[in-house]
């Protein structure tokens, strides 16, 4: 259950912080002035509108500084067609718009920025719930979720908006402003009503004329890099998962090594470890890092002083009879047993001494 909790938290942590490393790599991008210049001139927006690319660049760098809340209005003077424009984005659909568009980008500015907070502290309390042993494979597997779900989230969008891209920026404004989806259903989502939302903005306006020639190639760039950061967490989730293998505790099974030798000897090999494997095996969990520091600093396991056998054994339930004394005649006879027989001295036959005493007398 911890290892579950542990492991959901780092795919929030990752998700919250992929986001907001994407939101902040967008607002840099919408910060170079010089790449608008330069996509306004790619793309010969100025004979499109009438305006001067100088002109063209500071109008969208006025809208940008307003949706960043560094300006109070969106009101700029610009040449269009010769004539001075006192104010280039008068419609009330563009003011009121742009209004909404500065609440989301401000909202989600903080939330990116208290993601960032956020995704540490989850992924510290996902750290220490996991069980030790099995950090470094969920951590991993939590970062793949983690990236698999965001990078899955935006290539279904991206598909659907290349397939079909009027509906797509109609369910997405509906989403990111919801207050549009509630005044579209209540007025009863006509045509008429769809016209009347304030992101739908008309055909002769200045802000769709200007900023929608540039809009598919600042889309990309920004797709690119947000795609780097994904590839980026992913290659981090596989350095977490195999790379620090080697730095947690030691394999009892040691690798094959090819060691150079001469041709004419045979070539030593150093192989697995069968003995330390074994005592790994058997040994209660408590005692196998220990068991493994001593075997990697050459040190002498501790013997422990032996049991005696008699405390192992089970009293028998019928004990054996004392041994009665034996008795004085079978001791008399054992010890006559056990003293050898004297062998007896040599003594003449009778007949050879009546044949030597003739020899005698004679």
């Amino acid at each position: 259950m911890r290892n579950t909790i542990g492991k959901l938290c780092v795919i929030f942590a990752t998700l919250i912080l992929l986001f907001s490393v994407a939101f902040f790599t967008v607002s840099l991008i919408l910060k170079d002035g010089d790449y608008f210049e330069q996509l306004y001139k790619e793309k010969n927006v100025s004979n499109q509108t009438g305006i001067g690319t100088p002109d063209l660049s500071r109008a969208t760098d006025a809208l940008l500084r307003y949706m960043r809340g560094e300006r109070a209005n969106i009101r700029i003077d610009v040449r269009k067609d010769g004539e001075e424009v006192p104010d280039l984005f008068f419609r009330e659909k563009e003011i009121v718009h742009m209004a909404e568009v500065q609440s989301l980008w401000l909202g989600l500015n903080g939330f990116a920025k208290f993601g960032s907070i956020a995704a540490a502290v989850l992924l510290l309390v996902g750290i220490l719930l996991m069980q030790r042993g099995t950090r470094r494979a969920l951590i991993s597997s939590g970062m793949f979720w983690g990236t698999g779900v965001f990078g899955g989230v935006l290539a279904f969008m991206g598909i659907w908006a290349v397939l079909d891209f009027d509906s797509f920026w109609t369910v997405f404004h509906f989403i990111i402003f919801p207050k549009s989806l509630i005044q579209y259903l209540s007025a009863g989502a006509t045509v008429e009503a769809m016209n009347n939302l304030n992101w739908v903005l008309p055909a002769e306006s200045d802000m769709i004329r200007i900023l929608l020639p540039i809009f598919p190639p600042l889309v990309f760039r920004c797709a690119i890099c947000v795609v780097l950061e994904i590839a980026f967490v992913a290659l981090v989730a596989v350095f977490v998962r195999f790379a620090w293998r080697k730095q947690g505790k030691p394999s009892p099974i040691a690798d094959i090594v090819m060691i150079e030798h001469d041709a004419n000897e045979p070539m030593p090999v150093e192989g697995p470890d069968l003995v330390l494997s074994h005592k790994l095996l058997n040994a209660p969990k408590s005692r196998r890092e220990e068991i493994l520091r001593r075997a990697k600093s050459g040190e002498p396991e501790e013997e422990k002083p032996s049991t005696p056998v008699k405390e192992h054994l089970i009293d028998p339930i019928y004990p054996k009879e004392a041994a009665t004394a034996p008795a004085e005649g079978d001791a008399q006879e054992a010890e006559e047993a056990a003293v050898p027989e004297q062998s007896a001295p040599d003594v003449p036959d009778a007949a050879n001494e009546s044949e030597t005493k003739p020899e005698a007398d004679a």
